[in-house]
């Protein structure tokens, strides 16, 4: 058995949120607030519904983006994201059953989640699972310009 994962959201790539914002109101899900993570060099915001998997509305910033690529084919959901307080744990488990997997973004703190870490990894025959670390402390980010010297703690 491997370490306890949790789903978290769903990732969505648009080159524009404004249709994405529309049909996820129309569903009744509830807006979060709309960040730019200059680490991740990516504008998001998180919808969440009572009823339906959240969603993770991710759309380019500035300059190059890492879903630039995945947008040439139109919007997408493009990743799983898990919650975990060992993602080490989870990451062996995942070796020792065989699984392959390569990590594209090691752990780094997210604004859209407080602080708290989190990786990229793309999976073999499934595609790319974001973890998110519960097992890292969310640092309060008071503005952007502190997100790219955000710290947190293990």
């Amino acid at each position: 058995m491997s370490p306890a994962l949790a789903f978290h959201h769903h990732g969505l790539a648009v080159s524009a949120p404004d249709e994405a914002y529309r049909f996820l109101d129309a569903l009744g899900y509830a807006s979060g607030e709309a960040l730019y993570d200059p680490l991740q060099r990516v504008n998001l915001a998180l919808w969440t519904h009572d009823a339906l998997p959240a969603v993770e509305i991710v759309w380019p910033g500035e300059g190059k983006s890492p879903i630039d690529r995945i947008l040439r084919h139109g919007p997408s959901i493009y990743h799983t994201c898990y919650a975990t307080h060992d993602a080490n744990a989870w990451l062996e488990a995942m070796e020792r059953r065989e699984i392959e997997i390569v990590t594209v973004s090691a752990p780094t703190p997210a604004i859209l989640f407080g602080g708290q870490k989190v990786s990229f990894h793309m999976v073999s025959g499934v595609g790319l699972v974001e973890l998110l670390h519960l097992d890292t402390v969310a640092t309060h980010i008071r503005s952007e310009s502190q997100a790219a010297t955000l710290t947190t703690a293990a």
